[in-house]
C-alpha cells in the first residue's frame, strides 16, 4: 500500500511541475511555486503516515481491498498465462488457428516444377521462358579509361551535423 502512496505522490509532483498549456491566455493561469508544492507534499505524506494510527478501521479495510485486488490480478495473470501457453503449444504443434495441412508457408508465384540448375541460361526456359538471351546479357560495362585524373584532389568528406536545421 505504501508503494501506491509513493507512486501517487511522485506522479502528482511530476504533473504539478510539468508546464501544461490549458489553451487559455497566460495572464489567466497561476504559476505554482515548486518549493511550496514540495512542502505541501511533504506535509501530506507526514499526515498520511499517521493515518493508520488515527483511523485503524479504515486502514484495515484498505488493506483488505488491496489484498482482494491483488488476488484478482493474480487470477487474471494466471488466466492470461495459461491462454498464451496454449497458443504457443498450438503454434509449435501446428494445430492453432491459421495453420493448414501444407508443410510450409509458400508465397508468391512459383513454377509447377522446381528444377535445380546452376546456369542462369538453362534456368530461364524452365522457369517460364520469359527471359531471352538479350535480356540475360549484361547491358552495361565499365569504361576502360577512368574519368578521374590522378591529380584531381579529393578533399575530406564533410561530417554530418544532426543538430543543424
Amino acid at each position: 500500500m505504501f508503494f501506491l502512496l509513493r507512486t501517487a505522490f511522485w506522479l502528482t509532483l511530476v504533473l504539478a511541475l510539468i508546464p501544461i498549456g490549458s489553451g487559455g491566455s497566460d495572464s489567466e493561469t497561476k504559476s505554482i511555486d515548486p518549493v511550496a508544492a514540495y512542502f505541501a507534499a511533504q506535509a501530506a505524506v507526514s499526515d498520511l503516515s499517521g493515518f493508520c494510527g488515527r483511523n485503524p478501521a479504515a486502514c484495515e479495510t484498505g488493506s483488505e481491498a488491496i489484498s482482494a485486488i491483488g488476488a484478482r490480478a493474480r487470477d487474471g495473470a494466471r488466466i492470461v498465462y495459461e491462454y498464451l501457453d496454449t497458443q504457443v503449444a498450438d503454434e509449435k504443434s501446428g494445430t492453432g488457428p491459421g495453420f493448414t495441412d501444407q508443410p510450409g508457408l509458400v508465397t508468391g508465384s512459383i513454377p509447377d516444377q522446381v528444377v535445380e540448375v546452376h546456369d542462369v541460361k538453362e534456368a530461364a526456359p524452365q522457369a517460364g521462358g520469359t527471359l531471352t538471351e538479350q535480356d540475360l546479357a549484361l547491358p552495361w560495362k565499365a569504361a576502360k579509361t577512368s574519368t578521374i585524373r590522378p591529380e584531381t584532389p579529393i578533399g575530406p568528406l564533410p561530417r554530418p551535423n544532426p543538430r543543424a536545421g
